[in-house]
């Protein structure tokens, strides 16, 4: 396991949990001070003998590890958990709050089986329209989609283009891999992923984009809403 050299059990913290807010600083241990949610973190499971799933490279006894990916080193944060009104509260201490977790459940869950997965076992239907190559020109949440113009367009996305074939096959390429997958008539199925993701098609200023919802670990694992990638057409 990533920069924890012996797993040591703690079965009060196997299981699911909701995040409910944080609190300043890292000592805290009380409820009353709580703040809203950050959005930081929405759901967080503990998965046996310290398996690692997401962004979270693993855990032992108090310390959760937290990668964000690429060059990024592995975080390590302690945690701490209090039973307070008759439920379990797990204390994350990251490096200037505590984010602050309710228990749902105890479940020894497995990570194949973990997170939220879509039916994409749906038959090819045509869509003359989306037939070509996409390039990304932005991402960003679903109200940035909704309210999305041309001056907004960006360029380094991790998600470089996107190219949908008559016999609908698809092709993703993003920063360092290629991905093969599949779509219809209105959804993009990810195939690595077991996810159905919407798109749509906008006409602005005599210009065609593309609007797909983001549904990777965010979605899978976290518990939150998919954000928007933004494409135009390559002419």
């Amino acid at each position: 396991m990533s920069n924890i050299t012996e797993f040591i059990n703690d079965e009060a913290a196997i299981g699911k949990w909701k995040n409910i807010g944080w609190t300043d600083g890292t000592n805290e241990c009380s409820l009353k001070y709580l703040n809203g949610k950050s959005d930081e973190f929405e759901d967080l499971y503990f998965l046996p003998n310290g398996e690692a799933y997401w962004i979270f490279e693993g855990w032992t006894k108090g310390i959760l590890l937290i990668h964000y990916g690429g060059d990024e080193p592995v975080l390590t944060y302690r945690y701490d958990i209090h039973r307070l009104d008759g439920k379990d509260y797990l204390f994350l201490r990251l490096d200037d709050k505590t984010e602050v977790f309710v228990k749902t459940d105890s479940s020894h869950y497995e990570k194949e089986k973990l997170g939220n997965h879509d039916n994409i076992d749906m038959p090819f239907v045509n869509d003359d329209k989306v037939i070509g190559t996409w390039t990304s020109v932005g991402f960003g949440s679903k109200y940035f989609a909704e309210n999305f113009s041309p001056d907004q367009k960006c360029d380094g996305l991790y998600l470089k283009s996107i190219k949908f074939s008559a016999d609908g096959e698809l092709i993703q390429k993003y920063m360092d891999e290629v991905w093969h997958d599949r779509w219809t008539n209105g959804f993009v199925l990810n195939l690595h992923r077991t996810t159905a993701a919407a798109y749509k098609i906008r006409r602005i200023n005599g210009s065609d984009y593309l609007f797909m919802e983001w549904k990777m670990g965010n979605y899978i694992y976290g518990g939150f809403k998919p954000d928007y990638y933004v494409f135009e057409r390559v002419k």
